[in-house]
């Protein structure tokens, strides 16, 4: 018995450090914009502050995205340029009827991304308050609710990745203008670091589950700190 419980603190040690790790993996995924990167196969130009600029591609994210290409000089030299801009959530119609790189849908899919991608944040942060209070007063109810809190942070990250998933293919199938047709696409390390958080909180939620069973006193050993834990509190007068 006393070896199980060595084996189970480990494991409950091992997932919480692993879920500190794709919290910071999530914080870095969700503010950069190496999410998806798009390769034109000809560069056009568009002119920007009063000089052409050769555009060749841009790479996306949550929250903004950035062109990418060159500009050329007097003396015919090449120089590069790479030009970010916010996502707008709530543009005007106008804007959406001006501009043939986006429309009504690709807000909803931004919008809908980033809200689950904080929705995430804020459940991590949760989930780690019970996670740090397990190991501390390991009660098996506490263990469960730790493992709510990772199921739902990796529902949260599925569908904040699921959503950006969607978002590329209804691009790609309905604005030729964002992503014109036989232009390269590629996820990048913002995409990849998601997925880990992602594989990463269903283990620990799994984790935590597995080691949530309740122990009787009256079958456990004396090696078995964790009795008197999930016994409950008898409060008197």
């Amino acid at each position: 018995m006393a070896a199980m419980l060595i084996w189970e603190k480990r494991l409950l040690f091992g997932s919480t450090a692993a879920t500190l790790l794709a919290f910071l993996f999530q914080i870095i995924a969700v503010g950069t914009t190496s999410w998806i990167h798009i390769q034109f196969r000809s560069a056009f130009v568009r002119n920007a502050s009063g000089m052409d600029v050769y555009i060749t591609g841009y790479s996306g994210g949550l929250w903004r995205s950035c062109e990418e290409g060159y500009t050329v000089d007097s003396s015919g030299e090449k120089d590069d340029y790479e030009g970010c801009k916010s996502h707008k959530f709530f543009p005007e119609e106008h804007e959406l009827k001006k501009d043939k790189t986006t429309d009504i849908q690709i807000v909803d899919y931004v919008r809908t991304g980033s809200a689950f991608a904080i929705i995430s944040l804020l459940i991590m942060m949760l989930g780690h308050i019970f996670a740090f209070y397990t190991l501390r007063r390991p009660r098996y109810i506490v263990k469960r609710l730790t493992s709510l809190m990772h199921f739902m942070t990796a529902a949260c990250v599925l569908v904040e990745n699921e959503v950006f998933i969607r978002k590329i293919s209804y691009t790609q199938d309905n604005l030729p203008d964002r992503i014109p047709a036989g232009a390269e696409t590629s996820h990048g390390y913002s995409f990849v670091m998601s997925w880990i958080s992602f594989v990463a909180y269903v283990i620990a939620g799994a984790v935590f589950l597995f080691t949530s069973h309740k122990r009787k006193a009256d079958m456990a050993d004396e090696f078995d700190e964790c009795v008197e834990e999930d016994e409950p509190v008898v409060i008197r007068r």
